[in-house]
């Protein structure tokens, strides 16, 4: 729903009940328990109206920020993507400092030593992206959980608001009746 149906069904509702406490009154004032009914009922459905446009303003509220919750967890997913590449590329220099250091000190000696520091570095860049990895999937988990509650939130309140808006057409058609007997 949009804003702006929300606002008209707020006004409608607002009518309705104004309208509803006029039945009473006149109703009151002539003597008529079928017409004080009648406008106490429109009475009671503006007000479940109200309740239900809030319910569903509520819902949309939650289900907002269940998404800025998500998009949030991606963005701290991406840093931690770019802060991990960083971090390898500032290793891979560190390391081919380190071995061409060693070649030009012993070349034999620094053959042994690149092929166990690339082995280590591998090593340690496979675990720190695993991590990362890891990391993104549990924030991507967590907000997926968020935005999950959030849309079933919603759908409660979507259907809790279907439903008071079903009872109150029932009420109105009793009303209706009951004007149709008198």
């Amino acid at each position: 729903m949009t804003q702006d149906d929300k606002a008209a069904e707020t006004r409608k509702s607002f009518a309705e009940s104004v309208k509803g406490k006029a039945k009473e009154v006149a109703g009151a004032v002539t003597g008529n328990d079928s017409l004080t009914a009648e406008g106490q009922l429109e009475q009671k459905e503006a007000k479940e109206r109200r309740r239900a446009s809030a319910t569903e303003a509520e819902a949309d509220a939650q289900a907002a920020e269940a998404q800025t919750r998500a998009h949030e967890a991606e963005l701290e997913g991406a840093q931690e993507r770019v802060a991990a590449r960083s971090r390898t590329a500032e290793e891979e220099t560190r390391v081919r400092a380190e071995q061409e250091a060693q070649k030009r000190t012993a070349e034999e000696a620094a053959r042994r030593d690149t092929a166990r520091a690339q082995s280590q570095f591998e090593a340690e860049v496979q675990q720190e992206a695993e991590r990362a990895k890891a990391q993104e999937r549990s924030e991507v988990a967590s907000a997926a959980k968020d935005y999950v509650q959030a849309r079933d939130n919603y759908q409660e309140s979507v259907d809790e608001a279907v439903s008071t808006e079903a009872q109150a057409a029932r009420l109105r058609q009793r009303a209706e009746n009951l004007d149709e007997t008198n």
